[in-house]
């Protein structure tokens, strides 16, 4: 009896744990563009300062990344651009680097954190795009994202209202 009821929990547990597949015909294998116009996030801790865990692209990058694997999206490759708004060619010799079936391009557009502390409020844009490997646009999305957060959260996970934004931005790549 116990035998069974741990192959059952194992294949319960295995079966819970398969990341979801990408429907017939959709895109599969991305990489990843990351950019902002926004030079440094505000900062809250010395930390921050030092390690540069201010800069928004860091942040774009690594959540845009377990996003996009969350939904079943196989990402090759990954890439910070310094430019506020990386080239066509930038993008599409990182597609062919890759061998990638497009490129999803993030951009971190605008930020206001001006209620963060007093009312934990944060307002972030984001610009999406997808990329084929040909240079050609296939996709665009604004999203305007507003996150309220709790006094806690808002001083001691600073950039939680930017993750939030990006994974709100990357549920709406198709």
């Amino acid at each position: 009896m116990r035998a069974s009821v741990v192959l059952l929990l194992s294949f319960l547990f295995t079966a819970c744990a398969t990341p979801p597949v990408r429907p017939e015909g959709a895109l599969r294998k991305v990489v990843v563009v990351a950019s902002s116009r926004v030079d440094a996030l505000p900062t809250a801790t010395y930390r921050e300062d030092m390690l540069g865990e201010g800069n928004p692209r860091t942040v774009i990058v690594g959540q845009t990344q377990a996003a996009l694997s969350d939904r079943g999206f196989d990402v090759v490759g990954t890439r910070i651009s310094q430019a506020p708004s990386p080239s066509i060619q930038e993008v599409v010799s990182f597609i062919e680097e890759n061998q990638a079936e497009a490129a999803v391009v993030i951009m971190l557009s605008w930020v206001d954190v001006s209620a963060l502390q007093a009312l934990g409020r944060a307002e972030v844009v984001m610009d999406t795009a997808i990329i084929a490997p040909n240079g050609a646009l296939q996709w665009r999305n604004e999203t305007r994202s507003v996150s309220t957060l709790g006094l806690y959260q808002s001083q001691t996970d600073f950039r939680s209202y930017l993750r939030k934004a990006i994974i709100e931005a990357v549920n709406a790549v198709p």
